[in-house]
């Protein structure tokens, strides 16, 4: 599910910007062996888009975990629908927390520990989260003459505003 919220700033220097938001929640099915589940026909095909796309996800997350990004190397985002969908919470401009559940029964011990490493390379994915701010044409302007009104302002105190004024 995805959120998208955008809400006017009340500055009046700023009118006309938005700032714009995300949320994006993600319920992942777990990763478990056919072989296990028993699963047959129309289940044992969806089990295995879900472990495709799972296994995706992971190699997204070591790409991202080792820095690839930052070295310019291909992230596979693209290879699963649902590493498309994340794309803006990994790797991007965002403040992304991953919560992994697991049991403690002895019988799902080596998926539980596999959930446990995805876990730890996920912690290491670092990503740069900013304001994303919209703005309008008007919104520029006001900001721009606001920012020429201050530098004059500047100017005047130096004391340098006869010659300036005459190169302007």
């Amino acid at each position: 599910m995805v959120v998208e919220s955008r809400a006017l700033e009340a500055d009046m220097n700023d009118a006309g910007a938005v700032l714009v938001s995300t949320l994006t929640l993600v319920d992942l099915a777990g990763s478990e062996r056919v072989a296990k589940t028993g699963a047959e026909g129309i289940r044992m095909k969806e089990g295995t888009a879900i472990n495709k796309s799972l296994l995706t996800l992971g190699n997204v997350i070591n790409k991202l975990s080792e820095g690839a990004q930052a070295q310019g190397a291909h992230i596979p985002y693209r290879d699963s629908k649902l590493t498309r969908i994340l794309q803006p919470s990994l790797g991007g401009n965002a403040k992304t927390s991953v919560i992994c559940a697991i049991t403690p029964a002895l019988c799902h011990a080596e998926e539980s520990h596999s959930t446990l490493r995805f876990a730890c390379r996920a912690k290491r994915v670092v990503n740069n989260a900013v304001v994303n701010e919209v703005l309008s044409d008007a919104a520029v302007l006001k900001r721009q003459a606001h920012e020429i009104e201050e530098l004059k302002n500047r100017l005047s105190a130096s004391g340098m505003t006869a010659e300036v004024e005459e190169q302007i």
